[in-house]
């Protein structure tokens, strides 16, 4: 990591030479993976690494890898889904160009309030089986999310983005990784101006998410 900063700015990565923002939506991914420690950091290190699978073989356990893989079909899904799509036209002009990043992290908000609902688990039992799945693979973590691991975990950065105070401090910290990023701080008030609009279409996408994961059977058929 080129500039370490509390847990939620870590999506953003580097990807041929160009700044860019990766994908935020850590729990969705989490709670998307098989019930596995290995599957969970796999589906998590998604954001974290790039690489052919193939490639990524010759690095990773196989389990990891086939989470890995599963992330990435679970991005293109959720990327050219009309829900998510149509969510996009909600963020304000000056910051559209983020729209990808901002309707991950908003999903995952809502994620986070209706968790009872979509998890048989309740959500400090799900976090902390995650934090130990991540603990138990730390070897293999790259250094911008294993270097500051614990720190994460202190900060409580799988629940952070339950409430409004905790996705506006996100939203901050991700501006924070450049200039470029700072019409970033004022994406809650697009929340704020389409609260209805962004819960209503969390309901609509999130269950056709789990219905189509669900339907592609075990990761190891990846």
């Amino acid at each position: 990591m080129r500039t370490r900063l509390p847990s939620a700015t870590c999506g953003v990565a580097r990807h041929r030479g160009a700044a860019m923002l990766a994908g935020l939506n850590y729990l969705a991914h989490l709670l998307l993976a098989e019930e596995t420690p290995a599957s969970r950091v796999g589906n998590l290190m998604g954001d974290f690494v790039t690489g052919l699978p193939e490639v990524l073989r010759g690095r990773f356990p196989r389990p990891i890898v086939q989470g890995i893989i599963r992330h990435r079909a679970i991005d293109r899904f959720t990327d050219s889904h009309a829900v998510v799509i149509g969510l996009k036209q909600h963020v304000a002009m000056e910051r559209r160009r983020f729209g990808g990043v901002i309707v991950d992290l908003v999903l995952d908000h809502f994620l986070t309030r209706h968790w009872e609902t979509y998890s048989r688990a309740p959500l400090p039992d799900f976090v902390h089986a995650c934090n130990t799945a991540l603990r138990e693979y730390h070897s293999f973590l790259p250094p911008e999310l294993g270097d500051s691991l614990e720190e994460r975990i202190a900060d409580h950065w799988l629940e952070h983005y339950g409430t409004d105070d905790g996705l506006d401090d996100v939203f901050h910290r991700v501006a924070l990784r450049s200039p470029r990023f700072g019409a970033m701080r004022g994406a809650l008030e697009d929340l704020k101006d389409h609260r209805a609009e962004f819960e209503a279409g969390f309901h609509d996408f999130f269950p056709e998410l789990l219905a189509w994961v669900r339907s592609r059977g075990p990761e190891e058929r990846e």
